[in-house]
């Protein structure tokens, strides 16, 4: 099966009453979201070639304080246990300024050079860079990017926060 991203939408109240959770009761609401049929985004397991297609490093790695690097991982973890799983958030402000670094990211012009060997030598999650599947890669990776992008103008355009799980 494998890690993927998914991003859902938050409205404040719901980010700090989730962040008193413990990390048992936080995946289990989390979970819970996902089937409500809230507002999402499911990017599937290209979460990490993205954040390394936006930042130039894996999303294991996270930039702090980085737009590009916080639209793939969120702001801030839920909890700060490295053995809980990957959930993070981010708060409505925080959305409106990552949808303007998305927006002024020149997503055709980062995959003109687009080198599936190179994030293979990476170690970019997951293990299908392989320079025969460039082209059906660099179109997959636009489409997510392109995804995202129409989701966190949404949630910035409804003044809602975003939480983020990678697992």
């Amino acid at each position: 099966m494998g890690m993927t991203a998914c991003y859902m939408e938050a409205e404040c109240d719901l980010i700090e009453n989730l962040k008193n959770k413990s990390d048992e009761d936080l995946f289990e609401e989390v979970e819970a979201l996902a089937d409500q049929n809230g507002k999402m985004y499911d990017m599937d397991k290209l979460w990490d070639g993205l954040h390394f297609i936006l930042t130039g490093v894996s999303a294991t790695t996270p930039i702090e304080d980085n737009l590009l690097s916080e639209a793939i991982v969120g702001t801030d973890m839920f909890s700060n246990d490295e053995d809980a799983d990957f959930i993070a958030y981010i708060y409505p402000e925080r959305v409106r300024e990552i949808v303007s670094a998305l927006e002024q990211f020149d997503i055709d012009k980062a995959l003109t050079d687009f080198s599936p060997g190179k994030l293979a030598q990476n170690g970019i999650y997951p293990i299908i860079w392989v320079d025969s599947e460039k082209e059906d890669l660099k179109k997959e990776l636009l489409e997510e990017f392109r995804g995202l992008k129409e989701f966190y103008r949404d949630m910035s355009n409804e003044q809602k926060g975003i939480i983020v799980s990678i697992y």
